[in-house]
């Protein structure tokens, strides 16, 4: 009974930290694109 307690507590822990990893990933991959989009368009101004 412990054992399933213990086992369904990792597994609620594995869930959430896959949900809140993804969030934090997805934020930061549109910074990045953000910030890479506004490099590429200061290099075109100043041509």
């Amino acid at each position: 009974m412990i054992h399933t307690l213990i086992k369904l507590k990792v597994l609620k822990l594995t869930m959430l930290s896959a949900i809140v990893g993804g969030f934090v990933l997805g934020t930061a991959a549109s910074i990045f694109a953000d910030d890479m989009c506004e490099r590429k368009n200061k290099k075109t101004e100043e041509k």
